[in-house]
């Protein structure tokens, strides 16, 4: 439970042996490629190296390719698959098969080529569906749209605003060209349709005369026939093609059963893209490529086992002092959830700092239990993870929170039954409501009381319970801070941060027990002999010493902080309560039951929502502000090693 030590990895290997080296790199996951710019930027390694060459790109578009598939089966032949997906195992070799990936490859192919006609088919429907409307006004002319004129007449297609009058229209036409007459075709929303038919002589001044009215030319060139036939034509043309649509999503769906292969392919191209993305930063001259990265030295024996089977000449080094390494932490598998909450926030520090995932585990899970403590939420909270996890496997953060939320379920529970919460005060209600009369037996009116203290009736009970908590966990982040000042080679410096703050602590409670000033006044004179210490001169030292006396208004801030363990615990009380008591307003009654069960549903679902999320937040709060700031140093990279990482499926590893 630590911080893991990291390597510095260089390694010379032949260039046949690349894809198979870090195919075994891949295996391991525990090697982080990094950049090699800084090799590049030597003359003297750019004239003996250069940058790799990758088809990283056509990795990708085969990872697309797949991609798109999947999204196509998806919408033309969808599945119902849960909120979450359901994982399955596979071995290694069946997961890196260069013929399933072949397979796949041609089968997503095939789909993509069908989704990309029916693509085509769209483009055409709407083509075709524009066409059709701008006819449709035109339906009640049964004129042939290619006629433009007759032996001594024009005809031109007119459209003005919807605002226009066609009887100002017709009058201002009259005047201009008396052989010239308008035909209203149709009119819409935003325009009217008009032809007008004129003497061929009249043209030019019957269209001066309508321009003032906003008049536009339509052109019909591409149309022959009425405008009714050319409708009826475009209405054949796009039942075909929705036939042909129809027919090709069909065929899509026919691969349906094809939908587990290219999911596992998916995967597999998530492996091969994060392949060639290392393959760019490696550098070759054509006979020997050079890598180079940091190795978790916790899989250290293995990696050394794995690099023998291959011809390469490889060093592992500790890091320079400027280097920074990245972060890794080492923890086992039962307390790797806590991890969410810590990345949160930050790692920590490489270089000086400490794996904190230890030292908010049982704070963070008893906090959160604390807050919300009632006996039926933590079971359905920890049933309902534990199902999720057992079911559908979730990995990373996913994986995390549902195993954590198993931890968290078991805390609400067991500090509900302190408590006395059981979906509130539920029992208590269902007794006065629909059992009058009926004695509750003494075991559990016992709990319902409360057997330490019930937050709603005791509020301020939980209150000194919340704030003894809170100095115990500020208490808890000095030593730590202490044991990380002896573990520098500053012990000394640690117990004056800390020791005289406990003194000055002492001293407040001793006097507010009655018993003299004489220990806060040793208190104060400490934390004014040795705060300042690290200034320059007398005055400055004493100066440091006078203002440190200002923090104790910052440690009576953080004190108070942890009675949001009061607030939130008393919050889920009350509304609890709330819900149950507007669910017994219908009384006895078979009405008064149904409405009974419907508000105690509903309320008690939102109650577990909104405060499971308030629970959570406000638990990682009081680690990251109140805790952390005692010891934590912060800043640490995240390690990012070449590993398997997987959507659908669960590898089961092989050894080769």
């Amino acid at each position: 439970m630590a911080i893991v030590k990291m390597k510095r990895l260089r390694l010379i290997a032949l260039s046949a042996e690349q894809s198979d080296l870090l195919g075994r790199l891949l295996h391991l996951g525990c090697v982080e490629v990094t950049e090699t710019d800084n090799k590049l930027a030597d003359p003297q390694w750019a004239a003996l190296l250069k940058r790799e060459t990758t088809g990283l790109g056509d990795v990708k578009a085969q990872a697309n390719a797949i991609s798109s598939a999947l999204d196509a089966l998806k919408k033309y032949a969808p599945y119902k698959r849960g909120l979450f997906i359901k994982r399955s195992s596979i071995s290694e070799t069946e997961f890196l098969s260069e013929q399933a990936r072949a397979q796949a490859l041609e089968t997503a192919s095939q789909i993509n080529q069908r989704t990309q006609k029916i693509a085509q088919t769209h483009t055409q429907e709407n083509r075709l569906t524009a066409r059709r409307a701008a006819l449709v006004p035109w339906t009640p002319l049964d004129l042939p749209l290619e006629q433009a004129e007759t032996r001594a007449a024009k005809l031109t297609y007119l459209t003005f605003p919807a605002a226009a009058d066609p009887s100002a229209l017709r009058q201002a036409l009259e005047q201009a060209a008396s052989m010239a007459e308008l035909f209203q075709a149709g009119g819409d929303k935003e325009l009217l349709y008009f032809l007008l038919v004129c003497h061929k002589e009249e043209q030019q001044q019957a269209i001066e005369a309508l321009k003032p009215f906003s008049a536009s030319t339509v052109s019909f060139k591409d149309f022959t026939g009425t405008p009714a036939e050319n409708i009826a034509a475009i209405d054949g043309q796009l039942e075909e093609i929705a036939r042909e649509r129809a027919s090709l999503e069909g065929e899509i769906a026919s691969f349906a059963d094809q939908r587990k292969s290219l999911q596992v392919t998916a995967d597999r191209m998530t492996q091969e893209v994060a392949k060639a993305a290392v393959q760019e930063k490696l550098l070759t001259d054509g006979t020997v490529v050079f890598l180079e990265g940091w190795a978790a030295c916790n899989q250290m024996d293995e990696l050394k086992q794995e690099l023998s089977k291959f011809t390469c000449a490889y060093d592992l080094a500790d890091p320079a002092e400027e280097e920074t390494p990245p972060t890794l932490l080492d923890n086992p598998p039962w307390m790797k959830c806590i991890n969410m909450v810590t990345e949160m926030y930050s790692l920590p520090a490489y270089k000086g700092g400490i794996d904190p995932n230890p030292l908010i585990f049982p704070f963070y899970i008893f906090f959160f239990g604390f807050m919300f403590a009632d006996v039926a939420y933590g079971i359905i909270i920890f049933a309902v993870s534990l199902a999720i996890t057992k079911i559908y496997h979730p990995k990373k953060t996913m994986g995390y929170m549902f195993q954590l939320g198993q931890y968290l379920g078991i805390s609400a529970a067991i500090c509900g039954l302190f408590t006395g919460g059981f979906f509130g005060n539920v029992l208590e209600v269902i007794y006065d409501t629909f059992l009058p009369g009926a004695v509750m037996p003494g075991w559990m009116e016992t709990f319902c009381s409360g057997i330490a203290f019930s937050p709603v009736s005791d509020p301020m009970m939980a209150l000194i319970v919340a704030i003894c908590i809170g100095i115990v966990h500020l208490i808890t982040g000095q030593i730590i801070h202490i044991y990380m000042g002896f573990r520098d080679g500053e012990g000394v410096d640690a117990l004056l941060d800390v020791v005289p703050w406990w003194i000055v602590f002492a001293g407040i409670a001793l006097l507010a027990l009655g018993m003299g000033p004489v220990v806060l006044i040793v208190g104060v004179l400490s934390l004014v002999c040795t705060q300042g210490r690290h200034n320059k001169g007398f005055i400055g030292k004493l100066f440091g010493g006078v203002a440190s006396l200002y923090d104790i208004t910052s440690w009576l801030s953080d004190v108070l902080s942890y009675a949001r363990l009061m607030a939130l615990m008393l919050a889920s009380g009350v509304i609890a309560q709330v819900f149950n008591t507007l669910g017994s307003l219908g009384g006895r009654t078979v009405v008064g039951v149904l409405l009974f069960v419907v508000v105690f549903l509903i309320g008690h679902v939102f109650n577990i929502g909104v405060n499971l999320i308030g629970t959570y937040v406000h638990a990682a709060r009081l680690q990251y502000l109140e805790y952390f700031g005692k010891f934590y140093k912060e800043g640490g990279i995240p390690f990012r090693p070449l590993k398997y990482d997987t959507k659908y499926v669960d590898i089961i590893e092989e050894e080769k």
